[in-house]
């Protein structure tokens, strides 16, 4: 057993996203997993306040930097009341509160680990508190964990070999209520996009590629909001692809999964940017949980969500030709999707479910290793 374990999040698990879904899919499976969790969560907005999570204790603290000694207060007497013996910072580590809790956690001999993201590693390596947290959050921690071999190569050697990875994960009950569309030739489903609607997401370069694919019967998706909206909806016009394109804004829950259900192709072609860079890709993985085949940029852990010619394709950063290439080749041979679709749910029903992935926590939490001093 791992103890008491107390889950840490800068990322609230009632909003969308990687993070946040990983608080709220860790809490629910550590409950089921008869394990005993509470979990802290920090947001602009929020006032102090407990509620209940899963069955778990779920507090919520301000991240306010006015008020990190009393969250800190707070959190050391919840981690005395409750014989925390486990720390799992999922995010915030490199912020003063985690670097204060690490300290804390080590003076009490708690077992800590932090999880580190590809953004925040690059965003701290150009930070004065940031390098000096990245430098002193894996001494203080028992280990580090990444989302991925790509994100765990951004970290200075000696702590990389270390590294242990948690990969993102889908929920397979999800899909059980939604019907799965196949396509034919003569039925070519949309293009799917899913994701923020930033330029690190390459959504530019698949509108382009949508103005080289020139089927007339071919669609574009895109599900999401963020800075670039109007931007997009402005290149739409320009390359005059307004008839072929649907922004739907962001969507979750069933509506989001319809969009994934009947597309014919997924498509995300992220683009690595000096202090940003796609540190895996969830929406790969709920993809293929939907049987759908996906095309994406050999950038950042994209290469580990998709495997190449089996799952998708993978092509350059910033070419829609070649992005156009590999999307056409499975529009247009169906049998082809529907094999690469199928190989897709094989893996993520095998690799990439919340059961899984909170299993391999439990084990890193149970690590005996020394901290990384």
């Amino acid at each position: 057993m791992s103890g008491n374990i107390l889950l840490v999040t800068f990322d609230p698990p009632q909003n969308v996203g990687g993070i946040e879904g990983r608080a709220n899919y860790y809490t629910k499976e550590l409950k089921l997993l008869g394990q005993s969790v509470e979990l802290i969560s920090f947001s602009p907005d929020a006032k102090y306040s407990a509620k209940e999570l899963w069955g778990a204790r779920f507090l919520e603290f301000p991240s306010s930097s006015r008020r990190v000694f009393k969250s800190l207060r707070l959190t050391r007497k919840e981690i005395k009341s409750n014989a925390v013996t486990c720390l799992f910072l999922l995010s915030g580590s490199l912020t003063l509160y985690g670097i204060f809790l690490l300290l804390y956690g080590r003076f009490r001999g708690i077992k800590a680990l932090v999880f580190f993201y590809g953004k925040d590693i690059l965003i701290a390596k150009h930070r004065l508190f940031g390098s000096t947290a990245l430098w002193l959050a894996p001494r203080l921690a028992r280990g580090v964990v990444t989302n991925s071999r790509f994100t765990a190569g951004l970290l200075p050697d000696r702590i990389a070999k270390k590294a242990m990875i948690l990969y993102p994960s889908v929920d397979p009950r999800v899909a059980e209520s939604i019907k799965i569309i196949e396509r034919s030739n003569s039925d070519l489903g949309p293009i799917l996009f899913v994701g923020r609607l930033v330029r690190r997401k390459g959504v530019d370069d698949l509108l382009r590629a949508m103005q080289i694919i020139r089927a007339s019967n071919v669609s574009l998706e895109i599900v999401g909001d963020g800075p670039e909206l109007e931007s997009l909806k402005s290149l739409c016009s320009e390359l005059r692809l307004l008839e072929k394109v649907k922004f739907f804004g962001t969507l979750s829950g069933a509506a989001l999964y319809q969009r994934y259900a009947g597309c014919s192709v997924f498509a995300m072609p992220s683009k690595t940017e000096k202090s940003d860079a796609e540190g895996f890709g969830t929406v790969f993985l709920e993809a293929g949980l939907f049987g759908k085949p996906s095309v994406g940029t050999a950038s950042g852990g994209i290469p580990e969500a998709i495997l190449d010619g089996v799952t998708g394709y993978i092509v350059p950063e910033g070419d829609p030709a070649r992005l156009s290439e590999a999307i056409s080749e499975l529009l247009t041979n169906p049998e082809l999707a529907k094999k690469m679709g199928e190989e897709a749910r094989k893996r993520v029903l095998a690799e990439f479910t919340w059961e899984r992935g909170t299993s391999q926590l439990i084990t890193y939490l149970n690590l005996e290793a020394s901290p990384m001093s």
